[in-house]
């Protein structure tokens, strides 16, 4: 193994690994939205749902990108809903300077779409990182609009877009701006107001060539930093976009999804009692706190041998089990309670933060009847207990004559 492949095993790891304190923030977050918040803090509580999910989305695409000169391509998403999505994350800090942040997007490149979510969206992170702190007064401003046209002179889809990233701070200087994307290089007024490695422009240079783009640095007529990215985008309903994980918005997973499922635990899920299997503290203790905000009573269990004897000797209407436990792993687990229980008696849970180490195939093979990825959805998490439950009822339904 190369030196190369080497450290893209470790960057791989450590990405991986990043995703468990990630899903312990997001049950927390989740959890803190089950109680009574004003609307001030429910939406503040939505962004941090929002950070959360974009983080480990990050940690997913630092493990794609760990094969060497790869460049992330995935399913293609509307260009204007990265930038919302970028731009929503920086309403607080913006707010908490009396800055405001306007996003601007034209009507003909509001469907435009790209297979480079994951570099477009560290982009824009960089850009609005940048201009939020440097910036003192005024405010911030993102615009996405179309630039060339399409092939298909009917549609009139823009081959093209521009994202700009404009502030009313104290600008760079031309000079300065020459050299502005070499790495390590900071401007004088970065260089005056706080501490900084110099490597966020030249990263997102780099990853602009990577998307077959050009970014470039303009000053303002009205002062302060226009930042300009020009990239090659898909064309209107060049193709579907699959329906995502609606806690990246708040809609499900947020503090409201919680709360749905607290009020509706009366509708058939209690009585219910779960069994909750994790080598990690921290993780039991949150699912198993989120399930009783459902009215779902819990045990734990620290390994899978404990889990298999707990069962033997009582009665669960459901196991949750982390999939990757030092020495009996989550598959092997299910394997023996299977052999102690139908899945009827006992319908399982898989909980992982790398299910494409497992497989969907494997998972049905040994035992289990649905799979929860972390960080998990407070949605996606009841829908489950649901399903359970179903499952158990059926079971427990008389023969039909």
């Amino acid at each position: 193994m190369t030196d190369q492949d080497e450290d893209s095993v470790k960057l791989a790891l450590l990405a991986h690994d990043l995703r468990t304190p990630l899903a312990a923030m997001r049950l927390t977050a989740e959890l803190i939205g089950t109680g009574p918040l004003n609307s001030t803090q429910t939406e503040q509580l939505s962004i941090l749902i929002r950070s959360i999910d974009a983080l480990t989305r990050m940690t997913g695409d630092l493990v794609a990108e760990a094969g060497p000169g790869t460049a992330v391509t995935g399913r293609e998403t509307r260009v204007a809903d990265v930038v919302t999505e970028v731009a929503s994350l920086f309403q607080v800090a913006a707010a908490a300077k009396g800055l405001s942040l306007d996003v601007v997007v034209d009507a003909r490149a509001a469907d435009t779409r790209t297979n480079k979510t994951a570099p477009l969206r560290r982009v824009l992170t960089t850009l609005l990182d940048n201009a939020v702190k440097y910036t003192a007064e005024g405010g911030v401003r993102v615009s996405l609009t179309a630039l060339e046209q399409g092939a298909d002179a009917e549609t009139r889809s823009p081959a093209r877009v521009s994202l700009t990233v404009s502030d009313s701070g104290p600008g760079i200087d031309p000079e300065e701006g020459a050299r502005l994307f070499r790495p390590f290089v900071r401007g004088r007024h970065g260089r005056e107001t706080g501490p900084g490695t110099g490597l966020g422009l030249w990263g997102a240079e780099q990853l602009v060539q990577d998307m077959n783009g050009r970014i470039f640095l303009e000053r303002a007529e009205t002062g302060g930093c226009r930042f300009n990215v020009e990239i090659p985008v898909a064309p209107d309903g060049a193709g579907s976009i699959p329906g995502g994980d609606m806690s990246a918005n708040g809609a499900e997973g947020g503090p409201g999804g919680a709360v749905r499922g607290r009020q509706n635990a009366g509708n058939g899920l209690l009585p219910f009692h779960a069994l909750v299997v994790d080598d990690n503290e921290t993780n039991r203790k949150l699912l198993s706190a989120l399930l009783e905000s459902f009215g779902i009573t819990t045990d734990i269990a620290r390994s899978g041998e404990e889990a298999i004897e707990m069962v033997r000797n009582g009665a669960y209407d459901a196991a949750l089990l982390d999939l990757h436990m030092p020495g009996m792993s989550g598959v092997e687990t299910a394997e023996k309670l299977r052999a102690l229980r139908t899945e009827q008696e006992l319908p399982l849970v898989a909980v992982t933060a790398a299910l494409e180490s497992v497989g969907d195939e494997s998972l049905k093979q040994a035992g289990f009847q649905d799979t929860l990825t972390k960080p998990l959805s407070a949605a996606a998490l009841y829908e489950a207990m649901e399903q359970a439950r179903s499952l158990k009822q059926t079971s427990r339904a008389p023969a039909t004559p």
